[in-house]
């Protein structure tokens, strides 16, 4: 039961970081911004997530992990109420900072939480369960907040995210088991991880992972509405697509960390990744089958890679550095997703709708390149799940 409240926080976090995604025509045009520059909502929301991560992880690194995810949940309850009430785009991204100021500290804490809360032979699945939350986000949270955009509003969309996070706080509070801290680390015990080559190597791989699929990511709602002709109030039912093959690809993952290293389940994802970035961008203008089957392939296969990238950091850190290598992970992980956006931003401003999802095409296949070489020389050293 613990760890499926962890779940569901996961699942409240992340509809709040991805729900601008979908509503960015309705953001920008409210907003009197361009597309990019609502985008940015998301980008920087990254930039400030992933750079205080390392930073807000030590100074918390004494407190207890539950009344650290009771603040985190208040303090996304207090953002997401400031972007229902914004009335200008400097309000709107100031309520996005306050939830990045914090949003790190969760991806630095949650898989050793959920470890701690089940038996060492059930941490991989502990592990999957809690980044389910990702995919359930994406099949229910995304869609849900796109369609009530749509509806009724996009302001609406985060009176309800203010909502939910006020609720899981309460039943967190009520479920969760107090969780002392055993990982308090200081700066200096982070250089020798950055100068690890192996911890390195499993960086570059989050990195090149996740800048291919924001860069696309970020921009599909106008993708698909102005260069693929599909009709914005169904943008909710592909985004739903997307998430209900995030599902499967999320235990899908689990199931074949369990019997192979970690770096298997990512280039297979990542293959399948490319191979639906360039469905999307092969299938003519009002073919929406085509691009709901290209929407389900490539949630499948980019929802197995969180939960095989953080297996990967856990395998090549170990149990005593598994908190201070998690968060230069979450370092990296959400600075590239900052950079995706970044990249996919420039490109929309500057070449059109279909831009994004080609600049995320290319950079995926270089990440399937480099990541192909990195196995042919042995690939990180793995070891048993902490």
């Amino acid at each position: 039961m613990a760890v499926v409240i962890v779940a569901v926080a996961v699942f409240a976090v992340t509809t709040t970081e991805m729900t601008p995604m979908g509503l960015l025509p309705q953001i920008a045009n409210d907003l009197h911004v361009t597309d990019g520059q609502a985008g940015y909502s998301v980008s920087l929301f990254g930039v400030l997530a992933g750079l205080l991560a390392p930073f807000t992880a030590i100074v918390t690194g004494r407190v207890g992990r539950r009344t650290l995810l009771l603040i985190i949940l208040a303090v996304f309850t207090l953002g997401n109420a400031l972007s229902a009430l914004s009335s200008t785009y400097a309000l709107f991204m100031g309520s996005r900072l306050t939830c990045g100021l914090i949003h790190g500290l969760l991806w630095s804490i949650v898989a050793s939480v959920a470890i701690r809360l089940v038996a060492p032979r059930d941490a991989v699945r502990a592990t999957a369960a809690v980044f389910s939350g990702i995919s359930v986000a994406l099949v229910l949270g995304v869609p849900c907040g796109a369609f009530i955009g749509h509806a009724v509003g996009w302001r609406w969309t985060f009176v309800v995210l203010s909502c939910a996070c006020a609720l899981t706080f309460v039943v967190l509070r009520l479920v969760l088991p107090s969780l002392p801290s055993r990982q308090a680390f200081t700066f200096g015990e982070l250089m020798p991880l950055i100068r690890s080559k192996t911890v390195g190597n499993v960086l570059i791989i989050t990195a090149c992972v996740v800048v291919g699929n924001y860069s696309a990511y970020t921009y599909i709602a106008p993708f698909l509405s102005e260069a693929r002709g599909i009709d914005a109030r169904l943008i909710g039912a592909f985004l739903l697509c997307y998430g209900i093959a995030g599902v499967a690809g999320n235990f899908a993952a689990a199931a074949l960390l369990t019997r192979f290293r970690a770096i298997r389940p990512i280039l297979t994802g990542l293959s399948l990744t490319v191979t639906a970035t360039l469905l999307l961008l092969l299938i003519p203008s009002h073919s929406p089958a085509w691009a709901a089957l290209g929407m389900m392939i490539w949630g499948a296969s980019y929802s197995a890679l969180p939960v095989a990238l953080q297996t990967l950091v856990l395998r090549v850190a170990g149990r005593r550095h598994g908190e201070a290598t998690t968060s230069l992970y979450v370092l990296v992980f959400n600075c590239a997703i900052a950079a995706g956006a970044l990249l996919g931003g420039i490109a929309i401003d500057r070449a059109g709708p279909l831009a994004p999802t080609l600049v995320g095409a290319v950079a995926s296949a270089a990440s399937l390149i480099g990541i192909s070489l990195v196995q042919a020389r042995g690939g990180p050293d793995e070891v048993a799940c902490p």
